[in-house]
């Protein structure tokens, strides 16, 4: 969801959003239940802490009566058509008043009562304070095990590995951070993975980001909450791969591509005995298929990572610079080019030694250790000239 421009506003209309630090947005869908107690929760830390701030309930098409709930607690109502929670969220914060915005859900799970080290955080410096559950405290039945023992820790554990990012709990939803430099983020996640879309931008804009203890408790609601565990954690896991092109593609495709290279190159010579097993020339293509498929990988990540740049996606680093001036349609042709003709010379040689025998019957396996070399080589020189041509059509200009 694109950020939305607030309206212009009176003086006296300004006056009161600068006054305005802290913002707690709740996203809401059909939360009659349990909204009041939040809301309650937020104004009476606001209250405590002498914090001059506002309650956000941004509903998404409540039915319950949670509306009259939040007018009556004296909440600002954002209606936010668009439906899912990253798409409440985003409607929630880009029409708060305040400097630093903190979001949690609606469903008593998290105490807005607890707040003040978040606030403490952004106080002093951080863009983002994120909520870790894992060292807070999870109360019994606050979490599904399956979220709590494989779920949240083993994405958590790639969203670290992926982007360096120093957070113990990826989706913690009770989270709090600078306004402004939430918008230059560019959200735009509808559903659940709104969550990783945050941290993960974050990270790649290399935003001050910090991380306090916070405690999860079971929800009060008696319906079951709308988070799906395997669709929203394959949308997480989704987004932090398509975020990660050098371990989506590249590492994969580069381990591929030199397994496959190096036993080609060794059973080009003879069969290879290990252990009691005969590697030959059947293995050969098996090879081969895993090399070609990394070296398309490879390719893959390159491209992937340069469209990522263009659209800004991510900041461009020095490595991709350097890529970036070295493939060149002129190097990828001349590469590409050498490997291919390499190929068709062996694919040459290999008809001249089949027309030695009168185009006859050969003997099985042995033509093949230098046709499965020949055709790699081919398969692997088109696929760098049409990569680097790929990479050029991107880099094209364009006109605004």
């Amino acid at each position: 969801m694109p950020a939305v421009r607030l309206p212009i506003a009176t003086s006296d209309a300004i006056r009161e959003e600068v006054a305005v630090e802290l913002s707690i947005v709740m996203p809401c869908l059909n939360e009659a239940e349990t909204l009041a107690v939040c809301i309650k929760k937020a104004k009476l830390f606001l209250d405590a802490h002498d914090i001059a701030g506002e309650v956000i309930v941004a509903d998404n098409g409540s039915t319950d009566g949670s509306l009259q709930i939040a007018n009556a607690m004296g909440a600002r109502i954002v209606n936010v058509p668009a439906r899912g929670y990253g798409a409440a969220l985003a409607g929630g914060i880009a029409a708060a008043r305040g400097q630093f915005v903190a979001m949690g859900d609606a469903d008593d799970s998290y105490d807005f009562g607890s707040l003040l080290p978040f606030v403490e955080r952004l106080r002093g410096g951080a863009d983002l304070v994120m909520g870790n559950r894992f060292q807070g405290g999870i109360a019994p039945g606050a979490m599904p095990v399956l979220h709590r023992f494989l779920g949240n820790p083993v994405l958590s554990l790639l969203g670290r590995a992926f982007f360096g990012t120093p957070v113990g709990d990826f989706h913690c939803g009770l989270r709090a951070f600078r306004r402004d430099r939430a918008l230059e983020l560019g959200l735009t996640a509808p559903g659940m993975e709104f969550a990783s879309e945050m941290v993960v931008k974050a990270s790649i804009a290399r935003f001050a980001i910090a991380e306090v203890p916070t405690t999860l408790v079971p929800d009060g609601r008696s319906r079951p909450p709308h988070l799906r565990t395997w669709r929203d954690g394959w949308r997480h896991l989704r987004f932090l791969l398509l975020y990660a092109p050098r371990f989506l593609f590249f590492y994969p495709g580069l381990a591929l591509l030199i397994v496959g290279m190096v036993a080609v190159g060794m059973l080009a010579g003879g069969d290879i005995r290990l252990n009691g097993v005969e590697f030959g020339p059947h293995t050969m293509i098996f090879a081969a298929m895993a090399a070609i498929i990394g070296g398309q990988m490879i390719g893959l990540a390159v491209l992937a990572r340069q469209y990522g740049i263009l659209t800004g996606m991510w900041p461009e680093s020095g490595a991709m610079q350097r890529i970036r001036s070295a493939l060149t349609v002129e190097r990828g042709c001349i590469v590409g080019g050498v490997l291919l003709l390499a190929g068709l010379g062996g694919a040459a040689t290999s008809t001249w030694l089949w027309a030695q025998t009168g185009f006859g019957a050969l003997v099985p396996g042995e033509l093949m250790r230098l046709t499965i070399p020949s055709m790699l080589l081919a398969c692997l020189g088109v696929q760098v000239a049409v990569t680097s041509f790929f990479a050029a059509l991107l880099d094209q200009p364009r006109a605004k």
